[in-house]
């Protein structure tokens, strides 16, 4: 896992990314219904990606999506292996009557492949007689580029979960392999040592990068500001769901919320068996349980999520239970690695 993580910092990774949820949000009404359910702006031109939440009625999380624009009318929303089903329902379910929109499942008709890492840009550039520059495809786009000598059309989207350089390449299932192989062509091409990888990998590399997971540190019972999501907010959009309660929030917390989101550091630079769930303790007290936990070969140092008292200042020491023992460990800055993003926009 060190060494697929180093490779994407480092170098290039690829990883198969099909088992993720991915349905499409067609018709004359879809804008509206997505305007509604998610809370970020999606009425954003055609070819643009959007990372949003979709909320319940109280503020708290029930998706955390991304939403490409593939035409004026259409939409495809991209979701965890495990959500498809209840993130279609809700959408589904927030259809009013007589609207001309259709929710469909396309998770079996299309694989993605990620493609990310510094040396990205080379290795997509030898595989594609297409511009795939900063101004061809700027980040948080998407833009059709052929790969490969069988020409597989691929919707190449500029973002990534690792936080480095890259693309989100989504392909017809049945050029799948064919787009794969052109790629490991293309790095061989461009003297690029690239590495597949794999999910253990990426939770490593995530949480090195503050990014978050639906499931573990995203959950109904927590709101986007806890979350520090609240860039992701359009409060001033219009009406959606869950836009009455976060106002609410705000209204009532005017310096920011009571508790919040926070990076941790667990232990000296050894690998430890931290598996997330583990008590997090201040003066011993215990305050709240790990969301997620991984060993972070860039920093060098294992790695956490917690909620914690929004006083709780950086740098503050926390101890973690770590079976019959409690590890020290101290509160982080939010983001690790790169905290502008500057390597992302490369």
């Amino acid at each position: 896992m060190g060494e697929e993580h180093r490779a994407i910092r480092e170098r290039v990774g690829i990883i198969d990314l099909s088992s993720f949820g991915k349905f499409e949000v067609v018709g004359p009404a879809a804008l509206a219904l997505l305007q509604r359910v998610a809370a970020n702006e999606l009425d954003r031109p055609v070819g643009s990606a959007t990372y949003t939440q979709l909320l319940d009625a109280r503020g708290g999380i029930l998706a955390d999506v991304t939403v490409t624009r593939l035409g004026p009318a259409r939409f495809r929303v991209l979701t965890g292996a495990g959500y498809l089903a209840a993130d279609m329902g809700w959408v589904r379910a927030n259809i009013e009557p007589g609207e001309a929109v259709e929710v469909v499942d396309v998770t079996d008709d299309l694989a993605v492949i990620g493609l990310w890492g510094p040396r990205a840009r080379d290795v997509l550039a030898s595989a594609t007689t297409d511009d795939v520059g900063d101004r061809a495809i700027p980040l948080r786009a998407a833009r059709e580029v052929r790969i490969g000598a069988s020409a597989a059309l691929a919707l190449a989207t500029r973002i990534s979960y690792a936080g480095e350089l890259g693309w989100e390449l989504t392909v017809a299932l049945d050029w799948a392999v064919q787009a794969w192989d052109a790629l490991v062509a293309g790095a061989s091409e461009a003297a690029a040592r690239l590495e597949p990888v794999g999910y253990r990998a990426l939770d490593s590399l995530r949480l090195e990068k503050g990014y978050r997971y639906y499931g573990a540190e995203l959950t109904t019972q927590d709101s986007p500001f806890e979350a520090g999501l609240g860039p992701f907010v359009r409060l001033a959009k219009g009406e959606f769901i869950g836009r009455d309660a976060l106002r609410a929030m705000r209204e009532a917390e005017p310096a920011g919320p009571a508790r919040r989101l926070r990076t941790v550091t667990i232990g000296g630079d050894d690998w430890l068996p931290v598996y997330g769930g583990e008590a997090v303790r201040l003066g011993g007290e215990v305050v709240g349980r790990l969301r997620s936990a991984a060993f972070g070969d860039t920093i060098g140092r294992t790695l956490g999520t917690v909620y914690l008292p929004s006083d709780v200042a950086e740098a503050a020491a926390i101890e973690v239970d770590v079976f019959d023992r409690r590890e020290p460990g101290e509160v982080g800055p939010d983001v690790l690695h790169d905290p502008t993003g500057a390597r992302m926009r490369a």
